[in-house]
């Protein structure tokens, strides 16, 4: 039974914080705030997959990037040499992420620790490495020459979602980010289900302890794999709805700097926990923000903070949340106890 409220609890609390988003839009605020919100929407949602492999099943695969720029390419390129609508190519962006997901995890099936870092990580910086060198004629026009999949440069011009067509031109960044919302709720939800389901039991026990967990009957090789096409799926969505909305992608989303930024979302969050992704995202868009004035001070402004951050709560913002939830119903608990010498008034 407690499973079961949790669950509920949690999803409750997903459908109230989602319409919340929803409805940020009659504020009016304008085209730039829409913009960035579109842009942390799709971060958030991004962090919430990598947050199953990374931090509820403990595997350390840094190349979740990958996933997202195979999802964002298919849709760049099937737009662009075809003439598929990003609405169409939406669903094979999903079924690319996977793909990818799975021959990351075959990679590192054998693997553990440190190992599982730098082969995830050279997965991603390889697909990296043959982007930017990609500098072969594919396509000619007048007397220009352009790449497969556009090099460095990245590719544009591919298509969108149309939304100035369906709603207005006044309208579009509205609807682009209502679309990165709804992203990130779908993916929200399914990790949420995922973590209180049993796999995510299962992905939590490999965690702890693969040993342990083998002795329960958990085949850590299956469920590795079943961990990796899970969040592969999202991810790859998260990549398409990005080049759709932003009607460019390159390589760029493949460097460290990226990485790095999405990985402070995750465990300022709370790695592990179901709202630390968004929660990490929500405080790093602010703080992004913020320091945007600064000019060259602003890295390290905003770096001396996250490790205030840190050192203050090690196991993330959502880590903390619970110990405020607990220390008031012992305030509760101990008001309800003490004793009343005078319940009458009468002195």
């Amino acid at each position: 039974m407690t499973g079961t409220t949790d669950i509920r609890r949690d999803l409750l609390v997903c459908l109230v914080v989602f319409a919340g988003f929803g409805a940020a839009p009659l504020l009016q605020p304008s085209n730039y705030v829409l913009g960035q919100a579109t842009l942390f929407m799709i971060w958030a949602a991004v962090v919430t997959q990598w947050n199953l492999v990374l931090g509820v099943a403990g595997i350390l695969s840094i190349g979740h990037m990958a996933l997202f720029a195979a999802g964002g390419y298919t849709v760049a390129l099937l737009g662009l040499y075809f003439g598929i609508s990003p609405w169409a190519s939406l669903p094979l962006a999903g079924v690319s992420g996977v793909t990818v997901s799975l021959l990351m995890g075959l990679t590192t099936l054998r693997l553990r620790g440190a190992y599982v870092v730098v082969v995830t990580l050279c997965c991603a910086t390889a697909m990296y490495q043959l982007i930017v060198t990609d500098v072969a004629c594919f396509r000619k026009l007048e007397t220009v020459c352009y790449s497969l999949t556009g090099g460095a440069r990245g590719l544009a011009r591919f298509g969108d979602f149309g939304f100035a067509q369906l709603i207005g031109y006044q309208f579009a960044a509205t609807g682009n980010y209502l679309l990165a919302v709804a992203c990130l709720l779908l993916g929200t939800m399914f990790a949420t289900v995922i973590v209180h389901s049993p796999y995510g039991k299962a992905f939590q026990a490999m965690r702890d302890s693969e040993v342990c967990a083998a002795a329960r009957g958990i085949v850590v090789a299956k469920y590795q794999l079943i961990v990796f096409a899970a969040a592969g799926f999202f991810t790859g969505i998260a990549g398409g709805v990005y080049a759709g909305t932003m009607k460019t992608f390159g390589p760029q989303v493949l460097e460290l700097p990226t990485l790095l930024f999405l990985l402070s979302m995750m465990i300022v969050g709370g790695r592990g926990k179901v709202w630390g992704p968004i929660l990490g995202t929500a405080v790093l868009a602010f703080l992004d923000e913020f320091f945007r004035d600064l000019a060259q001070w602003r890295n390290a402004s905003y770096a001396m903070v996250l490790i205030l951050i840190l050192i203050a709560m090690p196991g993330g913002i959502a880590g903390v949340l619970p110990s405020f939830g607990r220390r008031g119903r012992r305030k509760e608990k101990s008001g309800a106890l003490m004793p009343i010498d005078n319940p009458g008034g009468v002195s």
